[in-house]
């Protein structure tokens, strides 16, 4: 279920069952290969990916969904760093000269997820002292669980100063803006275009003030212009979308169906995490690797999303909704328009009030922001894997008794790319040229950061 909070994208899930603490508690002292200080061996990943769920869970707060991928990007950063200053496999991002390699790293990872999470002061409701609490107690009272607690905050520490100055404050905000009025240029969507209403246009300060945070620029991978609303390839997009995206008359499949309200229940970072924690569930990776492949995935994803928020402001692209019920004066004889023409899927439903329903996000069109999430999270997760090949039933909290199975990551991004047109969002242009803008970053992040060191100690 969406909030109906008008000016948030994010999505609340009501009755989450927590996981238990962690499947297996460790004592270092019994086992010293699969846990402990300076470890030769295998250390298990229970406690990277405990913490990883728990970011989930508070990051399911209403909030829009680039600075959630922020928040949980910085998360997974400190958890990374705080394990690689104990053994250093991979670069660190911003935890710099640091080495201690007598720190228990589930105490590291538990503390420097902790206190990422509290900095940001986002936590809300949830028992997140509590959690801290029971983590710490499946770790044996030493010298090496307090070294790995004092490790992860300073790896906390890090990430927050890293990203002090990179104007979130001010790129975090919903202003207002006058509408186009050329064919192709952005006009309010409902309620914002209603008489009376202000003219939203969501975060369009975040691709010129968000600094970025592997990619050089977020102009750096931006796509060609979108299609001129008189040329044929415009035509059949929009006619695409006119029949298969639409709330009532569509011709879209049952699958198709499904597809589009599968893809737009719940937030792209929420999302992409869980599928990243499905591929995961039959591998065994440990802690560093875990840690490793969340960092680049959740990087990607921020910096992904930055790209396109710049590329949207840039070319300030109409979304189909407006499009459509526009289109017998767009210059294109072969668009016929629909006055009363809305998407499939409520991007933000108000049930007290329909009338303040936001069918689509008060954001430019063009490049899809979803797509470029999903492209970029599933080139870092094939890259990391070094194939495509996968078996995942994917669900989804936020559209309970609906699997969706994949048999390929690649097949996972292009559907979500896809959803999209089906939800009624999107163009299927505005869709590939996002994917392909997240690939391109997903390359980029896992080629330039948290590469590994050689350092097999």
């Amino acid at each position: 279920m969406k909030t109906s909070k008008l000016f948030y994208w994010g999505s609340l899930v009501i009755g989450l069952t927590f996981l238990s603490l962690l499947s297996c508690k460790k004592d270092a002292q019994d086992d010293p290969e699969k846990s402990g200080p300076g470890s030769k061996g295998f250390v298990s990943n229970d406690m990277v990916m405990y913490w990883n769920d728990k970011a989930s869970v508070i990051l399911r707060t209403p909030m829009t969904p680039p600075s959630q991928s922020r928040y949980f990007a910085m998360v997974q950063i400190a958890v990374h760093d705080a394990l690689n200053s104990i053994k250093p496999k991979f670069e660190t991002y911003a935890l710099k000269g640091v080495r201690e390699k007598n720190a228990n790293p589930d105490a590291a990872v538990a503390s420097a997820a902790y206190w990422a999470i509290k900095g940001m002061n986002v936590q809300g409701e949830n028992p997140i002292d509590d959690w801290y609490a029971q983590s710490l107690a499946t770790i044996p009272d030493n010298e090496s669980k307090e070294l790995g607690k004092t490790l992860g905050k300073k790896a906390a520490d890090a990430i927050h100063t890293n990203r002090s100055g990179d104007h979130f404050d001010e790129a975090n905000q919903q202003l207002p803006g006058p509408d186009g009025v050329a064919p192709g240029e952005y006009r309010s969507t409902l309620p914002f275009s209603n008489e009376g209403m202000p003219k939203i246009k969501g975060l369009q300060q975040w691709g010129t003030l968000m600094t970025p945070f592997v990619t050089q620029s977020n102009s750096q991978f931006r796509p060609e212009a979108p299609y001129a609303p008189n040329s044929i390839f415009y035509k059949e997009d929009y006619n695409e979308v006119k029949a298969r995206g639409a709330r009532v008359g569509y011709t879209r499949t049952a699958d198709e169906d499904e597809m589009g309200r599968f893809w737009a229940a719940d937030r792209p970072s929420i999302i992409w995490n869980s599928f990243a924690r499905n591929v995961l569930t039959s591998k065994k990776i440990d802690a560093w690797k875990t840690a490793r492949l969340f960092a680049l995935m959740h990087t990607g994803m921020v910096d992904a999303i930055s790209g396109v928020f710049e590329a949207k402001y840039h070319y300030l692209y109409w979304r189909p909704e407006t499009a459509i019920r526009l289109g017998d004066s767009d210059g294109n004889d072969q668009t016929a328009g629909d006055e009363s023409w809305l998407p499939s899927v409520i991007d933000i439903p108000n049930p007290a009030n329909p009338d303040m329903n936001v069918y689509t996000p008060p954001i430019p069109g063009y490049p899809a922001g979803p797509a470029a999430f999903g492209g970029s999270a599933c080139v870092v997760l094939s890259l990391f894997l070094g194939n495509d090949i996968i078996s995942v039933d994917q669900t989804n909290l936020s559209l309970p008794g609906v699997t969706r199975h994949y048999f390929s990551i690649a097949q996972a991004s292009r559907e979500n790319a896809l959803a999209r047109i089906y939800a009624g969002h999107y163009f299927r242009n505005d869709c590939l040229k996002g994917e392909k803008l997240g690939q391109d970053i997903g390359y980029y992040v896992f080629k330039n950061s948290f590469r590994e060191t050689g350092n097999n100690e």
